[in-house]
């Protein structure tokens, strides 16, 4: 019964972050904010919350706007590794190889290529 409870929260993570890409340097920065989910009846949804809800190790879903782009970057795995103030870092697990492929795109058409690894969001 405990693996099945562990499954649901990697399938179904109870927060999302959603931002947008602010910075191409070393590291990808974003600003965002971050929702958490709410379960309910019939209704589901997200409330806005606040980076201190996060904690180290959380399981959290990544939407990822890059500029000029219609759809998101969908990380739909991400495990938060730090929070300090209003600043995350989220390690990225999983991601489709498409959305992968256009990241590293997006990351290389700078000069110096960032690691597309970790994301630092402002929230």
């Amino acid at each position: 019964m405990a693996q099945g409870t562990q499954q649901a929260s990697w399938d179904r993570p109870k927060f999302t972050i959603d931002c947008v890409l602010a910075n191409v340097g070393r590291q990808l920065t974003a600003d965002g904010c971050v929702l958490e989910r709410l379960e309910g009846g019939h209704q589901c949804g997200h409330k806005l919350t606040t980076p201190d809800h996060l904690r180290t190790g959380d399981i959290v879903k990544v939407q990822l706007w890059l500029e000029g782009e219609e759809a998101f970057i969908d990380i739909r795995l991400g495990i938060v590794t730090r929070v300090h103030k209003h600043w995350i870092t989220v390690e990225v697990i999983r991601v489709s190889p498409n959305d992968r492929m256009r990241l590293k795109r997006f990351a290389m058409s700078i000069e110096e290529p960032a690691h597309i690894d970790h994301l630092l969001i402002r929230a």
